[in-house]
């Protein structure tokens, strides 16, 4: 399954997901997925566990798909995005799955 799939799937059934992504292991609820304005496919979720480059960990953030590495579904639990999630969605030129 690709990870475009995956990430489709886990936004169908609310699932989290786990991947590697700019050195760091990361845990997210993925909210959206879709093209951004730089035509990168990229995916909003919250990361909800695992570490980052600014050390902040329970962010919303975009993620360039084509930089997750080895993504699999998660066992952590799925969290729902809070009211003010639903300006990000502004961010995507194209939307092809989201919660």
């Amino acid at each position: 399954m690709s990870t475009v799939d995956l990430i489709a799937k886990a936004i169908e059934e609310k699932k989290s997901l786990a991947f590697g992504y700019h050195g760091n292991d990361r845990v997210v609820s993925p909210y959206a997925y879709g093209l951004n304005g730089a035509n990168e496919v990229t995916m909003m979720a919250y990361q909800t566990e695992g570490g980052s480059t600014s050390g902040v960990t329970r962010k919303l953030r975009y993620f360039t798909v084509a930089d997750m590495l080895g993504t699999a579904v998660s066992e952590s639990p799925w969290e729902a995005p809070a009211p003010e999630t639903e300006a990000g969605f502004g961010k995507f030129l194209q939307i092809y799955a989201r919660i």
